[in-house]
Protein backbone atom coordinates (compact mmCIF):
# COMPACT_ATOMS: atom_id res chain seq x y z
CA UNK A 1 0.00 0.00 0.00
CA UNK A 2 1.20 3.64 -1.03
CA UNK A 3 1.50 5.59 1.60
CA UNK A 4 -0.41 9.26 1.16
CA UNK A 5 2.04 12.42 2.15
CA UNK A 6 -0.32 15.05 2.96
CA UNK A 7 1.72 18.52 3.01
CA UNK A 8 1.02 20.65 6.17
CA UNK A 9 -0.45 23.53 5.27
CA UNK A 10 0.65 26.82 6.89
CA UNK A 11 -1.67 29.15 7.90
CA UNK A 12 -0.70 32.80 8.58
CA UNK A 13 -2.13 34.43 10.65
CA UNK A 14 -2.73 37.84 11.21
CA UNK A 15 -2.82 39.71 14.49
CA UNK A 16 -4.32 43.29 15.01
CA UNK A 17 -1.81 45.59 16.62
CA UNK A 18 -3.27 48.24 18.87
CA UNK A 19 -2.21 51.71 17.74
CA UNK A 20 -2.01 55.49 18.50
CA UNK A 21 -2.41 58.47 16.99
CA UNK A 22 -1.70 62.29 18.90
CA UNK A 23 -3.69 65.23 18.36
CA UNK A 24 -1.26 68.07 19.35
CA UNK A 25 -2.74 71.74 20.03
CA UNK A 26 -0.61 74.26 19.87
CA UNK A 27 -1.33 77.99 21.68
CA UNK A 28 -0.32 81.08 19.63
CA UNK A 29 -1.99 83.39 21.76
CA UNK A 30 -1.19 85.32 24.81
CA UNK A 31 -4.22 83.98 26.59
CA UNK A 32 -5.62 80.80 28.39
CA UNK A 33 -7.06 78.09 25.63
CA UNK A 34 -10.00 75.58 26.61
CA UNK A 35 -10.60 72.90 25.02
CA UNK A 36 -12.55 68.43 25.85
CA UNK A 37 -11.25 65.78 23.91
CA UNK A 38 -13.09 62.58 24.84
CA UNK A 39 -14.52 63.87 27.82
CA UNK A 40 -11.26 65.12 29.46
CA UNK A 41 -10.98 68.95 30.18
CA UNK A 42 -7.72 70.86 29.59
CA UNK A 43 -5.79 74.78 29.77
CA UNK A 44 -3.42 75.40 28.44
CA UNK A 45 -1.48 78.47 29.19
CA UNK A 46 -0.93 81.46 26.51
CA UNK A 47 2.46 83.03 26.37
CA UNK A 48 4.42 86.01 24.68
CA UNK A 49 7.49 84.94 24.15
CA UNK A 50 6.99 80.76 22.80
CA UNK A 51 3.88 78.39 21.57
CA UNK A 52 2.53 76.56 24.22
CA UNK A 53 1.15 73.05 23.09
CA UNK A 54 -0.47 70.11 24.56
CA UNK A 55 -0.08 66.73 22.90
CA UNK A 56 -2.72 64.05 23.85
CA UNK A 57 -3.03 60.50 22.48
CA UNK A 58 -5.90 58.87 20.85
CA UNK A 59 -6.51 54.70 20.68
CA UNK A 60 -7.31 54.48 16.94
CA UNK A 61 -8.18 51.33 17.80
CA UNK A 62 -6.39 47.49 16.19
CA UNK A 63 -4.85 47.79 12.93
CA UNK A 64 -3.60 45.14 10.41
CA UNK A 65 -1.32 44.24 7.44
CA UNK A 66 -3.88 44.39 4.75
CA UNK A 67 -6.68 46.64 6.52
CA UNK A 68 -7.88 48.53 9.31
CA UNK A 69 -9.67 52.13 9.94
CA UNK A 70 -7.84 54.82 8.10
CA UNK A 71 -8.60 57.61 10.72
CA UNK A 72 -10.69 57.67 13.94
CA UNK A 73 -13.27 60.72 14.81
CA UNK A 74 -12.35 62.40 17.82
CA UNK A 75 -15.32 65.44 19.29
CA UNK A 76 -13.59 68.47 20.60
CA UNK A 77 -15.08 71.13 22.01
CA UNK A 78 -12.58 74.27 22.19
CA UNK A 79 -12.37 78.21 23.08
CA UNK A 80 -9.81 80.62 24.41
CA UNK A 81 -9.85 84.32 25.90
CA UNK A 82 -9.09 85.91 22.59
CA UNK A 83 -9.84 82.99 20.29
CA UNK A 84 -12.63 81.20 18.58
CA UNK A 85 -12.73 78.32 15.56
CA UNK A 86 -13.84 79.80 12.32
CA UNK A 87 -14.90 78.33 8.92
CA UNK A 88 -13.15 79.51 6.05
CA UNK A 89 -13.68 79.67 2.23
CA UNK A 90 -12.29 77.34 -0.15
CA UNK A 91 -9.30 79.73 -0.62
CA UNK A 92 -8.60 79.55 3.22
CA UNK A 93 -9.45 82.95 3.96
CA UNK A 94 -11.97 83.26 6.90
CA UNK A 95 -15.48 83.80 6.66
CA UNK A 96 -16.49 84.97 9.93
CA UNK A 97 -18.13 81.94 11.15
CA UNK A 98 -17.16 81.15 14.64
CA UNK A 99 -17.87 78.21 16.68
CA UNK A 100 -17.04 76.25 19.52
CA UNK A 101 -17.21 72.32 18.85
CA UNK A 102 -15.87 70.66 15.95
CA UNK A 103 -14.55 67.02 15.35
CA UNK A 104 -10.81 65.49 14.18
CA UNK A 105 -9.74 62.46 12.21
CA UNK A 106 -6.69 61.29 13.61
CA UNK A 107 -4.45 58.92 11.56
CA UNK A 108 -2.86 55.55 13.51
CA UNK A 109 1.04 56.84 13.98
CA UNK A 110 0.09 60.48 12.86
CA UNK A 111 0.11 63.77 14.61
CA UNK A 112 -2.88 66.16 14.13
CA UNK A 113 -1.62 69.80 14.69
CA UNK A 114 -4.27 72.55 15.49
CA UNK A 115 -2.62 75.87 15.17
CA UNK A 116 -4.92 78.43 17.59
CA UNK A 117 -4.32 82.07 16.67
CA UNK A 118 -5.88 85.28 18.44
CA UNK A 119 -9.12 86.03 16.84
CA UNK A 120 -10.12 88.49 18.91
CA UNK A 121 -9.54 91.04 21.96
CA UNK A 122 -11.09 90.28 25.29
CA UNK A 123 -11.40 91.41 28.85
CA UNK A 124 -10.85 89.51 31.76
CA UNK A 125 -12.50 90.40 35.99
CA UNK A 126 -9.84 89.00 38.79
CA UNK A 127 -12.75 89.47 41.50
CA UNK A 128 -9.93 90.06 44.57
CA UNK A 129 -12.34 91.60 47.02
CA UNK A 130 -15.14 90.62 49.15
CA UNK A 131 -17.82 92.51 46.79
CA UNK A 132 -19.99 90.77 44.24
CA UNK A 133 -20.09 91.76 40.53
CA UNK A 134 -23.39 91.62 39.47
CA UNK A 135 -22.67 92.91 36.17
CA UNK A 136 -20.34 93.64 33.68
CA UNK A 137 -21.49 95.53 31.27
CA UNK A 138 -19.71 97.82 28.74
CA UNK A 139 -20.91 100.17 25.63
CA UNK A 140 -18.65 101.73 22.75
CA UNK A 141 -18.38 104.52 21.03
CA UNK A 142 -21.19 104.28 18.17
CA UNK A 143 -23.77 102.93 20.57
CA UNK A 144 -24.73 104.05 23.70
CA UNK A 145 -26.22 100.91 25.03
CA UNK A 146 -24.83 99.00 27.74
CA UNK A 147 -24.34 95.08 26.92
CA UNK A 148 -23.56 92.65 29.99
CA UNK A 149 -21.02 90.27 29.56
CA UNK A 150 -21.36 88.00 32.56
CA UNK A 151 -24.61 85.68 33.02
CA UNK A 152 -24.01 84.85 36.49
CA UNK A 153 -22.68 87.00 39.39
CA UNK A 154 -18.76 87.06 40.06
CA UNK A 155 -18.49 86.61 43.32
CA UNK A 156 -15.10 87.22 45.14
CA UNK A 157 -12.29 84.64 44.70
CA UNK A 158 -13.93 84.39 41.20
CA UNK A 159 -12.54 85.35 37.71
CA UNK A 160 -14.58 85.79 34.73
CA UNK A 161 -13.40 86.28 31.14
CA UNK A 162 -15.19 87.47 27.68
CA UNK A 163 -13.87 87.98 24.02
CA UNK A 164 -15.10 91.21 22.60
CA UNK A 165 -14.63 92.16 19.10
CA UNK A 166 -11.16 93.83 18.06
CA UNK A 167 -10.22 97.19 17.34
CA UNK A 168 -8.86 97.79 14.14
CA UNK A 169 -7.72 99.95 10.96
CA UNK A 170 -10.65 99.63 9.35
CA UNK A 171 -13.15 99.45 12.70
CA UNK A 172 -12.17 101.69 15.13
CA UNK A 173 -13.85 100.45 18.39
CA UNK A 174 -13.89 102.53 21.77
CA UNK A 175 -15.13 100.48 24.71
CA UNK A 176 -16.29 101.60 28.00
CA UNK A 177 -16.58 99.12 30.61
CA UNK A 178 -19.25 99.71 33.66
CA UNK A 179 -18.51 97.44 36.71
CA UNK A 180 -22.36 97.32 38.86
CA UNK A 181 -21.89 95.78 42.31
CA UNK A 182 -24.23 93.69 44.23
CA UNK A 183 -24.76 96.82 46.83
CA UNK A 184 -25.66 99.21 44.57
CA UNK A 185 -22.77 100.88 43.80
CA UNK A 186 -20.77 101.58 40.29
CA UNK A 187 -17.58 101.39 39.22
CA UNK A 188 -16.54 102.95 35.40
CA UNK A 189 -13.28 103.66 36.07
CA UNK A 190 -12.54 101.46 32.76
CA UNK A 191 -13.72 103.91 29.98
CA UNK A 192 -12.62 105.28 26.49
CA UNK A 193 -10.43 102.00 25.73
CA UNK A 194 -9.28 102.26 22.61
CA UNK A 195 -6.39 99.55 22.08
CA UNK A 196 -8.12 96.41 22.10
CA UNK A 197 -6.71 94.80 19.48
CA UNK A 198 -6.79 91.05 18.33
CA UNK A 199 -5.19 89.49 21.44
CA UNK A 200 -5.25 92.17 23.72
CA UNK A 201 -7.16 91.60 26.79
CA UNK A 202 -8.11 94.13 29.38
CA UNK A 203 -7.16 92.99 32.57
CA UNK A 204 -9.19 93.94 35.43
CA UNK A 205 -8.35 93.37 39.17
CA UNK A 206 -10.44 94.26 41.66
CA UNK A 207 -8.88 94.72 45.54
Amino acid sequence: MKKIIIPALLILVLLGCSSEGDIKIINRTDHNLYFTIKGVDYVLAGSESSDPFQEIEIDTGKQFLFWGDDVTKVHMAMEGETFMMQDSYSSGLPNGLYHTETYLYVKPDETTKIYCSATHAGVKVINNSAETVQYLQYFTDDSDTLKTLNDSPIFGGEEFWSRLKATSDYDSITYSFVIQFADGSVDSTYSNIDDLVVDEQLLIELN
